[in-house]
């Protein structure tokens, strides 16, 4: 809400408020901060507003300002750094211009300084079409994704951020329904949160026993209490105690539902194949090549009474299965999708696949648009990951490319100068000042902070993107290092991205 002058004089002189007032700082807020590196600007019709051909200048400009507020509220003005769009789309182009129009406007009036060394770097969602329905085996993301709809008993409210269970094995008693937030004031969300499931399991196990050796004479290993000096003591560490155990026991309960629906039904196989088609390489490191297609057969096609796989896991391996065949070269036709469509059972689904062509991706490798130059992916060291998260969202690639090695293509990244709309506007040199003048580093606690990188996807973003800015940001640990950032429009789980794909234009 907008503090007029008037009222902000009305604080001041209120004898009743003024004393509880310390200071009063003025934030330009058009956005919902998920995280302390995450952000929302809340609107989930954008999606198909970019990619359905929807979007108008009215909501172009809405978004523009949004993202700008963003970029107020971190005291940032850097020069917009948009990614090269080959394909049809032109509201990447068209965002980048609104923002850093309305960024000049922002110095002009010296609510902002411009910064050479900060970066925004706007995406539309198919610079990485395969991330966002991936199933994901760290802590957050594979929560949101497997409880999301898994069962009336525990589940999680991806608008509330909330995570709802039965403390007792009585599920018909009303008192044993638990809600808990999951937000980054609890301490043990916020340290198990991006930890692979394995090792949440162990971490939770280390906890337990560290509570149990902490109030040990709570739980009577030490005997009687002698005085009345030790029983005062003990009274007063109970509470805290019993709400350090409850919290433990909500998260040893979400561990365990996460558990229980990752090894019912198919989903532990649909991983397996999903990490092998995502990467193209075995667990061993071997290229899949053609494997892929006897790979994805069960799935399509149950055999001899094998297991049901749902439709959006189906449809995961599909898109998967295309992706795959344009990655080799071999187009797929629009005759065997349709043969493969119709075993796999999937006919509703169907709209997914042909709207991603709606993202710039050419999956039928005809003329009818221009396909997507994507950079090589980075090469990493697999040895000791998980079998089961061997992908790597492409956000993690650009956003090491700048933090670490210093070097983002700007073949593929661009500067964006808004002077024109032609062919023109990609600056493919350094640097260019908006202003002439870096600005100055800030102080915050004592110690000066670094440059940031921004960067917004278009449509919506992945829980498994949101924690690669977390965990690029965390190896940062000199004065001047660099944060990431990460936000897009909205914020979705798998099963919703690809509803939003089938939806798209409806």
């Amino acid at each position: 809400a907008v503090v007029s002058t008037q009222s902000t004089g009305d604080i001041a002189k209120s004898d009743k408020l003024a004393p509880f007032v310390q200071t009063v700082k003025e934030l330009n807020l058009a956005f919902l901060p998920i995280e302390e590196r995450v952000f929302s600007l809340d609107n989930p019709s954008a999606y198909n507003d970019y990619y359905g051909g929807k979007m108008t200048e009215k909501k172009l400009d809405e978004i523009a300002e949004q993202l700008v507020t963003v970029c107020a509220t971190l005291d940032e003005s850097p020069c917009p750094k948009v990614r090269i769009c080959n394909s049809n789309l032109d509201c990447v182009k068209r965002l980048a211009t609104k923002v850093q129009a309305k960024l000049e406007k922002y110095r002009e009036a010296d609510i902002l300084t411009a910064n050479n060394k900060s970066q925004l770097i706007i995406l539309d969602r198919g610079f990485d079409p395969i991330s966002p329905f991936l199933h994901e085996l760290t802590f957050q993301a594979m929560a949101y994704d497997l409880l999301s709809a898994v069962s009336a008993r525990s589940k999680i409210d991806p608008v509330k951020n909330t995570y709802t269970f039965d403390s007792n094995k009585d599920s018909s008693l009303d008192d044993t329904k638990k809600e808990i937030i999951l937000d980054t004031s609890n301490e043990v969300w916020r340290e198990l949160r991006h930890l692979h499931i394995s090792t949440v399991v162990q971490k939770v196990n280390q906890k337990t026993n560290a509570l149990m050796e902490k109030y040990s004479n709570l739980r009577g290993s030490e005997g009687a209490q002698n005085n009345m000096h030790d029983m005062k003591s003990m009274i007063n560490k109970m509470p805290k105690y019993k709400r350090e155990e409850a919290n433990l026991n909500s998260f040893i309960k979400l561990a365990e539902d996460c558990m229980a629906a990752y090894n019912s039904g198919t989903v532990e196989r649909a991983v397996k194949l999903e990490q092998d088609m995502s990467t193209g390489f075995d667990s061993t490191n071997k290229p899949i090549g053609e494997r892929f297609v006897k790979a994805c057969v069960p799935v399509f096609v149950p055999q001899n009474n094998g297991p049901l796989f749902t439709h959006y896991e189906k449809l995961r391996v599909l898109i998967l299965y295309v992706l795959n065949k344009k990655g080799l070269g071999k187009h797929l036709t629009k005759e065997t999708l349709q043969k493969l469509i119709e075993r796999a059972e999937i006919k509703k689904e169907e709209k997914a696949v042909n709207n991603m062509i709606d993202l710039g991706i050419d999956i039928f490798g005809t003329s009818e648009i221009q396909d997507r130059r994507d950079p090589p992916r980075k090469e990493r060291d697999t040895s000791g990951v998980f079998e089961t998260s061997r992908w790597t969202p492409v956000v993690m690639d650009i956003m090491e490319a700048v933090v670490h090695e210093k070097n983002l293509d700007t073949s593929h990244y661009p500067y964006f100068h808004a002077e024109s709309q032609n062919d023109g506007d990609m600056d493919m040199g350094g640097i260019t000042s908006l202003r002439g003048h870096g600005k100055k580093q800030q102080v915050v606690g004592g110690r000066a902070t670094g440059p940031k990188l921004i960067i917004f996807v278009m449509g919506s973003i992945s829980y498994s993107e949101m924690r690669c800015a977390h965990q690029v940001s965390e190896t940062q640990t000199t004065r001047n290092s660099w944060e990431v950032i990460i936000g897009s429009d909205n914020i979705l789980t798998p099963e919703r991205y690809l509803d939003n794909l089938i939806k798209l234009k409806d």
